[in-house]
């Protein structure tokens, strides 16, 4: 595969040969900035007790799986 220019929109940059190898489309700063706007959307928790620790998606879970819930109030 050949150095092709980055798939995001007004972005002119090139992507590289070694990063077009490994199958990526968009280019170093784009892609930096797509993966911190989907890390905003997840975390990882522990949603029972004494269990695994899981991919949290959905925002109510994560509330609704606080440890340290304080109660009776």
């Amino acid at each position: 595969m050949k150095n092709g220019y980055c798939r995001t929109i007004g972005c002119t940059n090139g992507v590289g040969k070694a990063r077009a190898l490994y199958g990526h489309l968009v280019c170093k700063p784009c892609g930096e900035r797509q993966s911190q706007e989907a890390r905003l959307g997840w975390c990882v928790g522990i949603p029972y007790s004494k269990g695994a620790y899981q991919l949290i998606t959905d925002y109510n879970d994560l509330c609704n799986t606080n440890p340290k819930e304080q109660r009776g109030m």
